[in-house]
């Protein structure tokens, strides 16, 4: 069925079973393919719901205060070397694991979900990971600690993959 309707001196019109394909079509996963970014109609409620919670919990790495904590970090009695040790291992961890997320929220899993209300949410949550890693970056600013030495201790520690992989390929040419 064709329904027509006219705003100012332009007539429309709008085929409702082609519409009403489109909204049947549009699925969380392998739903309806489109060119284009389109939010209307909604069809997941709840998943649009849960973007404007995420957008109410937005926060900036400058809004903590780090004083106390540049006080403490200074003060070798109150943080250890093997303490220090300890947050620069982090940093460079989860530096590392903030880009991972991020990336795989933006070019695998935000690839593979069609619905646009669901990509919405993803794009915050990926939004959300590069403010961690803005506050990685604060943090240790903050500190006054050499980025380069984050990554470098981080990347000095072997993984049990790469442990793997080398008992795996001596063992393979005996």
């Amino acid at each position: 069925m064709q329904k027509s309707f006219t705003v100012g001196s332009k007539t429309f019109t709008l085929d409702e079973a082609k519409a009403e394909a489109a909204f049947a079509g549009k699925k969380v996963i392998n739903g309806r393919q489109v060119p284009y970014f389109n939010l209307l109609p909604l069809k997941y409620q709840w998943a649009y719901d849960l973007y404007k919670k995420m957008k109410a919990n937005h926060w900036e790495p400058e809004d903590i205060p780090m004083g106390k904590d540049i006080e403490q970090w200074r003060d070798p009695k109150l943080v250890t070397d093997q303490e220090r040790w300890i947050i620069r291992m982090g940093v460079g961890y989860f530096s590392a694991a903030e880009g991972i997320v991020g990336d795989n929220i933006q070019h695998v899993i935000r690839e593979v979900v069609t619905a646009p209300e669901l990509k919405l949410v993803l794009g915050r949550h990926a939004h959300e990971e590069n403010i961690h890693a803005d506050s990685l970056l604060y943090m240790i600013s903050s500190l006054a600690v050499n980025p380069h030495e984050c990554e470098a201790m981080f990347d000095d520690i072997s993984s049990s993959a790469s442990a793997w992989r080398a008992r795996s390929s001596t063992a393979c040419s005996a």
